[in-house]
């Protein structure tokens, strides 16, 4: 199944939205945010030091998926894709972090292309983590929860709502 893609202009504004997946039984392992290394340190107030600590209280603070995905965005052990200046939690770091060097060369647009985002998504996306918004991606597990996740986040004014 594929996945569903939407930005948030704010920190806040995204974890409500994962609040009302984890609700309605949306998973961790099918949750995935990308931002830029400058809107993590802006809208997570993060400096590029090492803060595996603060990460995890924040985790335990919040529980659930939000907890989880947040935790991990403010952990040292996040993956950061080099040249691309990316954080990405979940599933999609790997579609990202496999494309290595080769993206890093094509760029962020590039990077979204290969990770499997239609072309004129992936450039809707690469402008919007430009502008500081945060990319959050839902895989669902059947074609109910597809039509739930979507309803979700366009409920939550997500911007740029997509199925790929």
């Amino acid at each position: 199944m594929s996945h569903i893609t939407a930005t948030f202009p704010t920190r806040a504004s995204a974890e409500i939205a994962l609040h009302s997946l984890e609700t309605a039984g949306v998973r961790e392992d099918q949750v995935s945010l990308v931002v830029t290394e400058e809107t993590r340190g802006n809208h997570f107030q993060i400096e590029e030091k090492s803060r595996a600590d603060e990460g995890a209280a924040a985790g335990a603070t919040f529980g659930g998926i939000v907890g989880a995905i947040l935790g991990s965005v403010l952990a040292a052990g996040t993956i950061a894709i080099p040249g691309l200046n990316l954080i990405v939690v979940g599933s999609l770091a790997s579609s990202l972090a496999g494309l290595g060097a080769g993206a890093a060369t094509g760029g962020l647009l590039g990077a979204l292309v290969g990770a499997g985002i239609p072309a004129h998504e992936a450039a809707l996306y690469e402008n919007d983590l430009k502008q500081g918004n945060i990319l959050l991606a839902v895989k669902p597990d059947t074609d109910d929860q597809k039509s739930r996740v979507k309803n979700i986040l366009t409920d939550n004014h997500a911007l740029n709502v997509t199925t790929m």
